[in-house]
């Protein structure tokens, strides 16, 4: 995580650092991502980029903080409005990614961290590493309609959900397929799932 040269950064600066790291992340892969680039279009010494990261990984890690925790927000946000439906949840969540912004995060960036937390299994509903709170989103999740006998079994449930929604965005954002169809495909698996797990 960054150290706190960089938060205590002014603020128009840190957003130039900041739009200078989801660009370059956003581009390619995270791997190909030029520190170079980053201190060229920041307009910053390379000795700064140090000051503010470790390293590459380091900053890669920020960014997946800030997309995780703006994520949580949305599915949190979601599951009220939606009264603890989990499947009208997925669907609400699937429409937010496929924005042509996610908050800020280009559509490239998002398709790497998305890719990312499916390479690490990471599942947003309960990282409390990330989120530095107890709070859990499994808690707003309306379990009355489902067949969940254990906490242990909505974990996996949730899983898979996670699964399909994140794998059905990273298609559309590669432009394998269209968002239009993206949601076709991802309410005809939602509607699958639903026949085996709702009473």
């Amino acid at each position: 995580m960054p150290t706190k040269t960089f938060f205590n950064l002014k603020e128009e600066k840190r957003q130039r650092v900041e739009k200078a790291l989801m660009h370059e992340f956003g581009k390619g892969s995270f791997e190909q991502a030029s520190i170079t680039n980053i201190v060229n279009e920041a307009k910053i010494p390379r000795g700064s980029f140090y000051q503010y990261f470790v390293d590459k990984e380091d900053a890669v890690t920020y960014l997946i903080h800030k997309f995780i925790l703006l994520e949580h927000q949305k599915i949190y946000e979601a599951l009220i409005e939606k009264n603890g439906d989990i499947f009208e949840t997925a669907l609400r969540i699937y429409d937010y990614r496929t924005k042509d912004t996610i908050l800020n995060f280009d559509i490239g960036l998002a398709r790497n961290i998305l890719e990312e937390l499916r390479r690490n299994n990471i599942n947003i509903f309960e990282n409390k590493d990330i989120l530095e709170k107890e709070e859990s989103l499994t808690q707003y999740i309306n379990k009355d309609s489902l067949k969940i006998n254990s906490e242990e079994d909505l974990y996996y449930f949730i899983r898979i959900l996670t699964a399909i929604v994140r794998s059905v965005t990273v298609e559309v954002f590669s432009e394998r397929i269209s968002k239009e169809e993206g949601r076709k495909m991802l309410e005809k698996e939602l509607e699958i799932i639903k026949k085996g797990i709702e009473k």
